[in-house]
């Protein structure tokens, strides 16, 4: 398979009335081949667009795009040997399934009919529609729609595999199962493949690596592990994870601890800085204490007030008051645990999993 290079990719949507807008702002990204990557951003962030000028469905304001060394600006789309699945399936209602995946191979001509229908049957079997190959859209599960658009995306064997939000229209049970199959299948043939998503479920489970993006700009590039447990900046720290890392405005004092209100202090490593800044923990290393508890992995002993306790089964949030903290604490917990509103209890912050980051620029504080 081929590696897939974007050097100073640039997109601005020009208006005769409106002002320009910069949609993705100088991309620089190198797709591994074999590699699953996942633009993963909120809305308006401009991942699709991204991914739309590898595909060529966009022009290039500036920089390139290569496939296999190769520059692919000026060519058209069925001349660039990309599959693309959509977020909307785009299949033909009046064909059946089998001439829905071989409408890709009869546009460009590819292969004798014993060939198609060889390449058709290998397809459906690898993606489990052998058995409704007969039959048309209207009579297929969602899952299964979805299925069918992503073979036809492969089914000619493209140098680079595009999904744009290929998952956002199946139902739970549908999209965890439909998951699992597609990353089987990405290992299994081995496609470069760009992910474009707004789930972080989807993208951190999917991907060999995460391209963070908001508002055009990439903020950062990593492994799943990466992005998660060493975020880059507070919008980072703030977009991955669920639930959402609890950030707190507070004050480094220089060399010192971080003051989050006159009552309560978090002890830091951060030298060579002082000032207003965002404290950043996730639910989950927040630690419960009691009074004669180990507290070797906390830092800022503090009692708290329950607010609001919801009970998830398989882990308890806790949402807590700390004395004179602006913003509320949301803790995670295991299963079981009774507690009340109202009920005092003492909090600790794991210490090697405290991130500080700068209040003005949002760039994390080492």
């Amino acid at each position: 398979m081929s590696n897939l290079v974007l050097y100073g990719v640039r997109k601005v949507f020009r208006s005769r009335r409106g002002a320009p807008v910069e949609a993705v702002r100088r991309m620089d990204l190198e797709v591994r081949s074999g590699e699953l990557v996942a633009l993963l951003g909120p809305s308006g962030c401009g991942k699709s667009t991204t991914l739309r000028m590898i595909a060529g469905l966009e022009d290039v304001t500036d920089g390139d795009i290569l496939i296999g060394g190769r520059s692919v600006l000026g060519l058209r789309p069925q001349e660039r040997n990309v599959g693309v699945a959509f977020e909307n399936y785009g299949l033909y209602p009046p064909l059946t399934v089998a001439a829905n995946l071989a409408f890709g191979l009869d546009a460009r001509r590819l292969g004798r009919a014993r060939e198609r229908r060889a390449r058709i049957h290998d397809v459906a079997r690898r993606i489990g529609l052998l058995d409704v190959l007969d039959a048309r859209p209207a009579s297929l599960s969602s899952g299964q729609k979805q299925r069918v658009a992503l073979g036809r995306a492969i089914i000619r064997a493209p140098d680079v595999l595009l999904l744009d939000e290929p998952l956002s229209r199946l139902d739970a049970a549908q999209r965890d199962l439909t998951r699992r199959e597609l990353r089987r299948l990405q290992r299994e043939l081995g496609y470069t493949t760009v992910l474009v998503t707004h789930d972080q479920e989807e993208a951190l489970s999917l991907a060999d690596r995460v391209v963070v993006m908001d508002e055009g700009r990439v903020r950062q590039v990593g492994t799943p592990d990466e992005v998660y447990d060493d975020p880059a900046d507070v919008f980072v720290a703030g977009f991955v994870g669920e639930p959402a890392m609890n950030l707190l405005p507070g004050v480094l004092e220089g060399g010192g601890p971080v003051w989050l209100s006159p009552h309560v202090a978090v002890p830091t490593d951060i030298r060579g800085a002082a000032g207003d800044v965002v404290l950043g923990v996730r639910p989950e290393d927040v630690i419960l204490v009691g009074p004669d508890a180990d507290r070797s992995g906390g830092v800022a002993d503090a009692v708290a007030h329950v607010l609001v306790v919801e009970d998830l089964l398989e882990c308890t949030l806790l949402t807590v008051e700390l004395p004179g903290v602006e913003r509320r604490l949301v803790v995670q917990t295991g299963p079981g645990l009774r507690a009340v509103p109202g009920q005092a209890v003492s909090v600790a912050f794991h210490r090697l999993r405290t991130y500080v980051f700068d209040a003005k620029t949002g760039e994390r504080l080492r």
